[in-house]
């Protein structure tokens, strides 16, 4: 049913103002040219929130770039901190870190004098690696690390012959040394030296030249060291026995303070033919390989087994090894080897001179038989000698 109109319905009623005069609109109300006004200001809002967006973004990446820098400024303070030397700028700061950890500091406490030298830990459980000279009548050891610790040692075994050690202290989880192939380095390279000093506790580092390996040194003493490392030298390192390593951190050789250019104990030098050694700065190392068999051999029995021949022998004119005795009862006399003869070959290695029969037989252990070829009085022959052990 319609209801009829209210009179008074129009009574009060007052036309709404014109559009301009308003400030509100009704939603019919908003076309064309409005609407365009209203995109626009969405427009312009998105804008300021995009532009507050890369605002905040600068503003965080110069932060980041600020804890860069700054973290960078602690990474060369922690180089400071744990290297000096010629060389420590030059290593990588992974490697530095790790050679700083692995090479220690030990104090000798001997009858006479305090000796500060240098020694390279090669099992986690406190097993280092040094010369043995200077361990010669010590009243006491410490072996102390790059974060200040210090342990009391004990030594483990040496092997005077050539100058290594081992000793130990009581701890567990340490940073060992990489053990490297001096193979792979060849006349030229840079390599590098890491020592010890005397007053801090950090790791002296230089940069040195590789010359060659298999190197023979005669010191005055009548000691003869063989299959040796002849580097050049930055600069001469504070402490004795300090360690050879590459740019990757591999260690491929130990010092003997024996042929240090400033000890005067070296009589003679036998380099290849190719080689001329430089006078000066120039230092000798035993392959790592080498002192990590003795190390091996002492950690494992107290004492270095030898494989032994029983002979002395000289370099032969002609190449080869010169007998010049044979011990009674030896495995050389055993084999019929005898004075005169030239050894030219072992296990068809061939061997030029008395160092590489030296080097030949350390591959071989007691008990072992090998074939060795040699020449009597300019007739080729050969033999089988049953090595034995000589401790």
């Amino acid at each position: 049913m319609p209801f009829p109109d209210d009179p008074d319905d129009d009574a009060g009623f007052i036309p709404p103002l014109p559009q301009d005069d308003r400030l509100w609109r009704h939603p019919s109300e908003m076309d064309g040219p409005q609407a365009l006004s209203s995109a626009r200001y969405r427009r312009s809002s998105r804008s300021g929130l995009a532009a507050f967006i890369l605002i905040l973004v600068i503003a965080i990446g110069t932060g980041i770039a600020a804890f860069g820098t700054f973290h960078s400024g602690g990474a060369a303070h922690d180089r400071t901190a744990v290297a000096s030397g010629p060389g420590a700028g030059e290593l990588p700061d992974e490697v530095l870190a790790s050679l700083s950890s692995a090479v220690v500091q030990i104090t000798i406490d001997g009858p006479v004098i305090v000796t500060v030298t240098t020694g390279v830990m090669i099992r986690p459980d406190g097993h280092v690696l040094t010369a043995s000279d200077p361990l010669n009548d010590a009243r006491s050891i410490t072996v102390t690390l790059i974060d200040g610790r210090s342990f009391n040692a004990t030594v483990v075994g040496t092997d005077p012959s050539d100058d290594i050690a081992v000793i130990d202290i009581e701890a567990s989880g340490l940073t060992t040394a990489v053990a490297g192939d001096v193979g792979s380095v060849a006349q030229g390279d840079t390599v590098y030296v890491v020592s010890r000093t005397e007053t801090d506790r950090r790791a002296w580092v230089a940069s040195a030249v590789f010359q060659s390996s298999g190197m023979r040194v005669d010191t005055t003493d009548g000691m003869s060291l063989h299959d040796m490392i002849g580097s050049t030298l930055e600069a001469t390192p504070p402490t004795p026995s300090a360690v050879l390593c590459t740019r990757s951190g591999s260690v491929i050789g130990l010092f003997t303070s024996r042929t240090s250019a400033s000890s005067r104990t070296i009589a003679t030098i036998s380099v290849p033919s190719t080689l001329t050694l430089p006078t000066s700065h120039t230092e000798f190392a035993h392959s790592i390989s080498w002192v990590t068999h003795v190390a091996d051999d002492i950690i494992a029995t107290g004492a270095v087994h030898r494989a032994w021949l029983g002979i002395v022998s000289t370099d032969a004119t002609e190449g080869g090894a010169l007998i010049q005795s044979v011990s009674a009862k030896s495995p050389a006399e055993i084999a019929g080897l005898a004075s005169g003869d030239r050894i030219t070959a072992l296990e068809k290695r061939p061997i030029r001179n008395s160092s590489d029969l030296v080097v030949a037989l350390r591959q071989f252990a007691a008990n072992d038989s090998v074939t060795i070829e040699f020449n009597r009085q300019g007739s080729a022959s050969s033999t089988t000698v049953r090595l034995i052990d000589r401790t």
